[in-house]
């Protein structure tokens, strides 16, 4: 039983450490999700701001006023920077994600090799164009440096798009490898469930089935032989009580047969006393109760031998 005892606490810490597994891995992998879900939703915006960018360039080579030029300027420089911000925590990571583990991909380092000439080149243009003033951008070269800078953001915008959607869809499929992976290893633990269970029946379960069954059987014998037992004892005290019902008419008869021979010895006695009976017939009075007195002795010594056979058989 104690062997029994110490594998069924072996197969359920074994059990115990699959279930803890299984939900750390869960946990690990909701965690992991959330941190993918931005990365990649960071990633998709950051096509969105190359193209804000390029549009707002183009709009502030168009400006008809002061404060069209100077919002204009503000929305290029607040998105650049924004796109500059993003494009460095997809690198090398920030307070609000962790790209260390999804950055171990070969493919997407490659990824980000190539598309640091075109996010360079438009980093530079907008720089470029921060400084300069409404007025300094309506003649001179000031005005013919920022028609450079957007047309260096224009040819490089669509290279570097093109790109930022191949580094997507990288992070993408190695989220979805991750998930792959978490399934994988969620099948692999329900297996071992599954075969420490089965174990579990085979070692334990059916030794202690079999167990209970033949305790079953051995208290079946025993209840059959209370029975048998009480029975006898039943019998025996029924054939007691026949014995005793027997001694105590031995003894009854006993009783009587002495009380006779004591009459008989009282009568004697009285014949003795008496002066008027002659003495030829006193001779046979004494042979005659003599007789008679050996007779009842010889009965009464016959019932006590009959009564220590009774008391002896019992």
């Amino acid at each position: 039983m104690k062997k029994l005892s110490a594998q069924y606490l072996l197969f359920l810490a074994i059990l115990t450490v699959a279930i803890i597994t299984s939900q750390i891995l869960v946990q690990k992998a909701i965690s992991d999700s959330k941190t993918d879900s931005r990365i990649i939703n960071i990633s998709g915006r950051q096509r969105m701001l190359s193209q804000k960018i390029t549009k707002a360039a183009l709009k502030l080579q168009n400006s008809v006023n002061r404060e069209e030029y100077y919002a204009t300027k503000l929305e290029l420089t607040n998105a650049a920077d924004l796109w500059a911000q993003s494009h460095e925590a997809l690198q090398h990571g920030s307070g609000s994600i962790d790209v260390s583990e999804m950055n171990k991909s070969a493919a997407l380092n490659e990824l980000f090799i190539q598309v640091q000439p075109y996010y360079s080149a438009i980093l530079d243009a907008v720089d470029q164009v921060r400084d300069i003033g409404y007025s300094a951008s309506q003649s001179g070269a000031e005005a013919e440096r920022i028609h450079e800078s957007i047309r260096t953001i224009s040819n490089n915008e669509p290279s570097f798009l093109k790109l930022m959607n191949d580094i997507t869809f990288e992070y993408d499929d190695l989220a979805s490898q991750k998930v792959k992976e978490l399934s994988q290893s969620e099948y692999y633990l329900l297996a071992v469930a599954l075969v420490l269970i089965v174990l579990e029946a085979f070692f334990i379960f059916r030794p202690m089935f079999n167990t209970a069954k033949k305790k079953e059987s051995e208290i079946s014998e025993l209840h059959d032989y209370v029975q048998k037992s009480i029975s006898f004892l039943g019998k025996s005290q029924e054939d007691k009580t026949d014995a005793t019902t027997q001694i105590a008419q031995a003894k009854e008869k006993i009783r009587v047969l002495k009380e006779a021979n004591l009459e008989l010895k009282q009568k004697l006695n009285d014949m003795e006393n008496s002066k008027t009976i002659a003495k030829s017939e006193e001779v046979v009075k004494e042979s005659q109760i003599d007789a008679l007195n050996k007779k009842y002795e010889k009965k009464i010594l016959n019932l006590e031998k009959e009564l220590a056979k009774i008391k002896t058989s019992i």
